[in-house]
């Protein structure tokens, strides 16, 4: 059974002894949120959609379109099934495909005492993984002090799902490598790692609404500082885990109110996945994807307008 070097092990008792019955096992996802006025509701879910940083600017949404796998790594066996089914849980609740059993992980969530030299080593030995991050990004990867740190591998696809021409090859799955200080596992971060990715995106489709190509997610590395997240229950790192394993966030500005992104912040209340950030997975699961960024951004903000305004007998908002 894998075991965890004692700093570790610590911090992941002193997380596995604070947390709460916030999210019971079983597959039922707790969610907690309050109602507000229409003009703030409104005003909230846009700058929720803005700092969580998706369909920014004319960039499309990414979401998965492979069934996912999920790996979690650093931890002992049974913390490490329990993360992974909180995970699996939220993604059912979500619609979002799950590859069965034995499946190549494309999804890692690795635990460490070291994250900066875990990440080192894996630029050291995949540097293509950091492709697609910005200078400032790749940055705040590698020498950040963010509790939980993350990146992804995406691809352009056509409508029918077809990768596009102008994209090289995709994931390369890789086995177990050598040993990575600050983890007990060997090599956490190799698992299902990603390729040489390069992408651009075109418009040319004579739609001022439909797109040729869609954004895919196809790898999703996330990597768990144990000592600075030692606070948060085990559930609380698994919904914040999967929140950003399941879509395309951006971690360069403040995280969006009324979510588990801000559960490492000073004065957040947010210590579970809350209506809003189930309500934005939903509706990025079920919108369609060939469309332009301001479109998606439009969807996402009436998505979260329908979960927190209140409803007419009729079911239409007031």
């Amino acid at each position: 059974m894998r075991t965890i070097c004692t700093g570790t092990a610590i911090y992941l008792l002193l997380i596995a002894s604070s947390a709460t019955a916030t999210q019971p096992q079983g597959g039922t996802i707790v969610v907690r949120g309050t109602r507000v006025d229409p003009a703030e509701a409104r005003e909230r879910a846009v700058d929720f959609i803005k700092r969580a940083g998706v369909a920014k600017g004319q960039k499309q949404v990414a979401r998965w379109v492979i069934p996912i796998c999920i790996k979690v790594i650093g931890v002992e066996d049974g913390q490490a099934s329990r993360v992974e089914q909180s995970m699996l849980d939220i993604a059912a609740a979500a619609k979002i495909d799950i590859a069965g059993p034995k499946c190549e992980p494309n999804i890692t969530v690795s635990f460490t005492t070291d994250p900066r030299q875990v990440v080192r080593h894996i630029k050291a030995r995949k540097p293509n993984q950091f492709r697609e991050l910005s200078f400032a990004d790749r940055e705040r990867v590698l020498t950040g002090d963010a509790p939980i740190r993350w990146w992804y591998a995406t691809q352009m696809l056509d409508r029918d799902g077809v990768k596009s021409n102008n994209m090289s090859p995709g994931w390369i799955g890789a086995g177990e490598g050598s040993s990575v200080p600050g983890s007990a596992v060997t090599d956490p971060l190799t698992v299902g790692n990603f390729g040489d990715v390069t992408s651009t995106q075109q418009y040319n489709s004579g739609s001022n609404v439909r797109t040729p190509t869609l954004r895919s997610l196809y790898g999703a590395t996330i990597v768990v500082d144990a000592a600075r997240a030692g606070n948060a229950s085990v559930d609380a790192i698994a919904d914040y885990a999967a929140m950003v394993a399941f879509a395309e966030m951006d971690a360069s500005d403040p995280p969006p109110p009324d979510s588990i992104l801000g559960l490492f912040q000073p004065n957040s209340i947010e210590t579970s996945l809350t209506d809003w950030d189930l309500a934005f997975l939903k509706s990025l699961y079920r919108m369609p994807l060939d469309r332009r960024a301001r479109i998606q951004r439009g969807h996402l903000v009436e998505a979260l307008l329908d979960e927190r305004m209140p409803k007419e007998p009729n079911g239409k908002r007031r």
